[in-house]
């Protein structure tokens, strides 16, 4: 289908990317969420085999790379978080744009962290944010990490005004209902 309206919705861990997403999902719009699809890439092989030999054999169990040790070592340095990204964000791209020329709707959502750094074009740019300390208690709960992971997690991504500079539409998810009319009136 051609003129496919595609929103990106960014934000840093935690800040509730995914909240807004399902309330997007229940009102019946296609959100393609770039973290399930860069699960699937990382079990490909050629990605599979990119990340080995970047960050060692340490990082594949069982044949399938554990994303675990992987983000471990990738949030540690900013570096080693950039290497990551150039490693997979080919094959996570690739797989968001398919989803997108296969769709039949004239919206698509994609839910992704780093969709601004990755390069990914969207038409229009929602960026999420939230308070440090609900972000940092809303990752410990979901990934069940320790507080000082989650704050090198918070601290290796942007600060906020990189957002406020750099998307279209920005929702403060602090707790609370969001209604994503305004969202939707916002897009269209």
């Amino acid at each position: 289908m051609q003129n496919k309206k595609v929103v990106g919705i960014t934000g840093g861990s935690g800040t509730g990317k995914s909240y807004i997403s399902a309330q997007l999902k229940n009102a019946g719009y296609l959100v393609i969420d770039a973290d399930e699809v860069a699960h699937k890439c990382l079990e490909q092989a050629e990605c599979a085999a990119e990340i080995r030999a970047e960050f060692g054999e340490g990082v594949i169990e069982n044949g399938k790379p554990n994303r675990k040790k992987i983000g471990e070592i990738a949030f540690s340095e900013p570096k080693k978080l950039e290497k990551l990204g150039k490693i997979t964000h080919k094959y996570i791209l690739a797989e968001i744009q398919q989803k997108i020329d296969a769709s039949d709707g004239r919206v698509v959502f994609v839910d992704g962290a780093v969709l601004i750094e990755s390069g990914f074009k969207c038409d229009f740019m929602i960026g999420v944010l939230a308070d440090k300390k609900i972000r940092k208690e809303r990752i410990i709960n979901r990934d069940k990490i320790s507080e000082t992971e989650a704050e090198k997690r918070i601290s290796a991504q942007q600060e906020d005004g990189f957002y406020r500079k750099k998307c279209d539409f920005i929702i403060e998810n602090n707790g609370g209902e969001i209604d994503i009319t305004e969202i939707v009136k916002r897009i269209q």
